[in-house]
């Protein structure tokens, strides 16, 4: 699987690079060691968490490659990918929006910085 990163997120993402971190797209759901609730409602939430390469990652199974490098995903989350998922930025807000030929995915994608805590 792969995802498409614009120009315009991959340079959000640009603070946050270095040898020895890792992005993972996670699904706030309350699984995992960065979940601690998860979001109790109907919507879909998902965060970019720049964690430490080192640490063991055993719920984030998955890859997704992508033209600014990989991503890592919770393996039950894969149909959330499945149709040209892109990950883009608003315009009007600045965020990061996470889409699919399908239609929006999550419109408020935040970066969150998690090495400390890996």
């Amino acid at each position: 699987m792969e995802i498409q990163v614009s120009k315009e997120a991959q340079e959000k993402l640009v603070p946050y690079k270095n040898e020895g971190i890792r992005f993972l797209i996670d699904l706030d759901d309350g699984v995992g060691e960065f979940s601690k609730f998860g979001v109790c409602s109907l919507d879909t939430h998902f965060r970019i968490l720049v964690v430490n390469k080192k640490g063991e990652l055993p719920d984030y199974s998955e890859v997704l490659e992508s033209n600014d490098g990989p991503f890592y995903i919770k393996d039950y989350t894969k149909h959330y990918f499945g149709q040209k998922p892109q990950l883009t930025v608003n315009e009007r807000f600045c965020n990061l929006v996470l889409s699919t030929e399908n239609g929006l995915v999550d419109g408020n994608v935040e970066i969150l910085d998690k090495r400390e805590q890996a």
